[in-house]
């Protein structure tokens, strides 16, 4: 018997979790008479439910909101800690659909590739590696989108989020090079939104002792961008 919805939770987020990554890989993609000349699959799915490694995730958050400056990330880290699990779902070793269809700024897709290739090398670094394919882009948006809607079906509250993709990136849970999350929780109400950021003061011994994360862009106590100390912020 199980009595209770905290003895259940825990195989419903891994049963809801399957469902969102089959939708993600199932959902339509650019280019799919690629697929048929057996073409890889480039959808990565991650699904993520142990609670050291979500707290993993939270405290490389806080770490990197501290190196941007930026109290989201802490909103995040916080979130992160009391979601039931998390789906990602991002590009991994994508290839374009070979439309030419000229989004990216190239006539062709091979132009693109070829045009961009020292970028993606040399992208390491950031937060997430690029540039990449517009259309790969819309076809993640597509996979995201499907995965969601899996959940909703099924009754478990979602958010999308990105930082703790990047997170994820960092701390090598996923190889994607661009990828989203899909924060699940079975609670009453969804824990993920209606959470205000709170003001930080980032030079605290507190928040100054946080590790770094190797992670480019970095903000300067003027809140400028390390690499850019004589631009003007766009915040």
């Amino acid at each position: 018997m199980e009595k209770g919805i905290d003895v259940m939770r825990a195989e419903i987020i891994r049963t809801v979790g399957r469902l969102c990554a089959a939708a993600a890989v199932t959902a339509p993609k650019s280019g799919g008479q690629l697929f048929l000349r057996g073409k890889r699959l480039f959808i990565e799915t991650v699904l993520v439910d142990e609670r050291a490694t979500l707290e993993r995730l939270a405290d490389w958050m806080r770490a990197r909101g501290r190196e941007r400056r930026q109290d989201l990330w802490f909103r995040d880290a916080a979130i992160a800690e009391r979601i039931d699990g998390v789906l990602f779902i991002g590009l991994k070793d994508w290839y374009p659909p070979i439309y030419d269809c000229g989004a990216c700024g190239y006539a062709t897709c091979a132009e693109f590739m070829e045009a961009t290739k020292e970028l993606r090398a040399a992208s390491g670094a950031f937060e997430f590696a690029g540039p990449q394919c517009n259309l790969r882009d819309i076809d993640l948006g597509i996979a995201v989108g499907s995965a969601a809607k899996a959940a909703s079906l099924n009754n478990v509250d979602t958010r999308c989020q990105t930082r703790i993709a990047v997170a994820a990136r960092k701390l090598g849970l996923i190889e994607a090079d661009i990828a989203v999350a899909l924060s699940m929780s079975v609670t009453h109400k969804n824990v993920a939104f209606d959470n205000r950021s709170a003001a930080f003061d980032f030079d605290t011994p507190e928040l100054a002792a946080l590790p770094g994360t190797g992670t480019l862009p970095v903000k300067r106590a003027d809140r400028r961008w390390s690499h850019l100390p004589h631009a003007e912020m766009e915040e």
